[in-house]
């Protein structure tokens, strides 16, 4: 940062390590500087030369950062791969370092960059509720075929606590949660297992989707869902 001069900041993967999101592990330091800067080479660290600098978005108090809501967008930008760019952008919504409005505000501030695109569908799928990459892998792909829109994240309100569906179909009674490695788990298997037989109660049909099964098939996964939907009274619309 003293290299860099006054007008810099921590930004992208460095500012969000900084704010405490956990899931990154990158050494590199990101660091953003204004347009025009004086140039420095510093081993270890990246300074990215930006006209979208500005001393607005940068989070007052200790190194100056960026807030993370303008950290992941930049984080997203600079990512190697749009995989990677979706995962910076829904980490930050799933800890709950930023909101997806936050997401959208800083986004219009990019102006022309190849993933301008994609930055603003995932945006608008963690606006919708969505807050992993298996779950905006499904919502995609459901989207395509034409399937009923879920609610997301829909709460319940229970005895032991609050719960949160992935995604909710009430109109079918229907419920969907897609499970990554950490549903294998002994605790996490107790829960899953008796939030469903607190959903069974209901009246509820709760397909669980192992993203393992998913990645093996899910064209497969895809038809007997439209099967079940079929089943539950959905037909598709008119063309």
């Amino acid at each position: 940062m003293l290299e860099g001069g006054p007008r810099c900041a921590l930004d992208g993967i460095s500012a969000l390590q900084e704010a405490g999101i956990e899931a990154l592990t990158d050494d590199l330091v990101h660091v953003i500087v204004a347009k025009g800067s004086r140039r420095v080479k510093v081993k270890g660290v990246r300074f990215h030369e930006s006209r979208r600098w500005d001393a607005q978005d940068l989070v007052t108090g200790g190194i100056p950062r960026t807030a993370p809501a303008v950290a992941a967008v930049h984080a997203a930008l600079w990512a190697r791969s749009d995989r990677q760019a979706t995962f910076f952008l829904t980490l930050a919504v799933q800890q709950q370092k930023a909101s997806a409005l936050e997401l959208l505000q800083a986004a219009e501030e990019v102006r022309r960059h190849p993933r301008r695109r994609l930055l603003r569908r995932v945006i608008r799928e963690l606006s919708g509720g969505v807050r992993s990459l298996n779950e905006l892998d499904v919502a995609v792909a459901m989207r395509e075929r034409g399937l009923p829109e879920p609610a997301r994240q829909a709460l319940r309100r229970r005895p032991s606590g609050r719960q949160y569906l992935d995604a909710d179909f009430p109109d079918h009674e229907i419920t969907l949660e897609i499970d990554g490695p950490q549903h294998d788990e002994p605790d996490a298997r107790l829960q899953d297992l008796l939030r469903d037989l607190g959903l069974a109660t209901e009246g509820r049909t709760v397909i669980r989707i192992p993203m393992v099964a998913w990645t093996l098939d899910r064209d497969r996964v895809l038809d007997a869902l439209e099967e079940l939907f079929a089943a539950r009274g959905w037909r598709r619309p008119a063309a």
